[in-house]
């Protein structure tokens, strides 16, 4: 799993940051304690020296014993501690150090490697940069509803099978072998919300998604030609480096014969690298050809896995049940 770099460095910042204040309060409450209680104070001292007694303990012949003894006055301070504590209003895990995360305490990770919670914040950082906004918070597979695409059995059967395509495309993403996919259907049928759910595992898988409108694509392409020529630059390496890059929308561009050129260098350089494209279009195979050479409509139908969408206009649907 590769998260991009940037994004995993200032997340681990964040913790830095977290664990640094979790244990600024733990200090603050600690010190406030010690200058009540002169005997919490001396306690705290004691157990604070335990480690390096410990240590030092190890180099005589009679180790085990000085140990030993070592061991059972750290058992006697805590329960010092506990009732110096109560006595002062407080209970032994007030005084400990609180993390938001205990299973890592603000790590990122475990004995068994990196944390949930980590693995969640990086998922959330990379939607966020991603370029879904709130499309990511807003579509997911659980909220795609079948019942929209009831309107012929044979409509809700193919559809069922297309959203179970998706969520398997979705689950087992690997951006070494997973298929370039091709979304194709009429307005408001869902490839936009289907786009966004398979962006949303993916991110959550640990990989770089980058989504982007047609329109937005080329006009990166186009302001990096007038800035820098042909010189390839941080406004269009991303799509060419992002593991899986889903383009929304296609042929509602400007279509020209600069933004083909562009389309078909995209498309094949993915395609020789292996690196997977979603591309959605409201244009059906024939409206396709018509729009776009045939070097780039070939690579469409022939190397990307086609997932017509049926049925009828989704958000004309919801309009009327308001």
């Amino acid at each position: 799993m590769a998260y991009a770099k940037e994004v995993y460095s200032g997340i681990l910042a964040e913790y830095d940051e977290k664990r640094d204040r979790a244990q600024r309060r733990a200090d603050a409450l600690n010190e406030e304690l010690c200058r009540r209680s002169p005997e919490y104070a001396e306690i705290t001292a004691r157990l604070s020296s335990i480690g390096v007694r410990m240590l030092l303990a190890s180099r005589y012949p009679d180790k085990e014993a000085r140990i030993a003894a070592i061991r059972r006055e750290t058992e006697e301070l805590r329960e010092r501690r506990i009732a110096a504590l109560a006595s002062l209003g407080y209970t032994e895990e007030d005084a400990d150090v609180h993390y938001e995360c205990a299973l890592c305490s603000d790590t990122g990770y475990t004995d068994r490697g990196i944390c949930a919670c980590l693995k969640r914040k990086l998922a959330e950082r990379q939607l966020e940069s991603s370029g879904l906004g709130t499309l990511c918070r807003r579509c997911s597979f659980d909220n795609f509803f079948l019942k929209y695409y009831g309107d012929t059995p044979e409509n809700l059967a193919h559809m069922e099978k297309v959203l179970a395509a998706a969520k398997r495309y979705a689950d087992e993403f690997d951006p070494r072998t997973s298929q370039s996919l091709l979304l194709i259907g009429g307005t408001g049928l869902g490839k936009t919300h289907i786009c966004a759910a398979i962006a949303r595992v993916v991110a959550y898988g640990g990989y770089t998604v980058l989504y982007t409108g047609a329109q937005a694509m080329f006009n990166d392409f186009s302001n990096e030609r007038f800035r820098n020529g042909y010189a390839m630059s941080e406004l269009t390496e991303k799509y060419f480096s992002a593991e899986l890059l889903i383009i929304d929308d296609l042929g509602a561009e400007a279509i020209n014969q600069f933004s083909v050129s562009c389309l078909y260098d995209l498309i094949n350089t993915r395609l020789v690298k292996g690196m997977p494209v979603i591309i959605n279009t409201n244009f059906d195979a024939a409206s396709l050809r018509e729009k776009y050479a045939d070097r780039i409509t070939s690579r469409l139908f022939g190397e990307y896995a086609v997932l017509p969408f049926k049925g009828k206009d989704i958000r004309a649907q919801k309009l009327r049940e308001i």
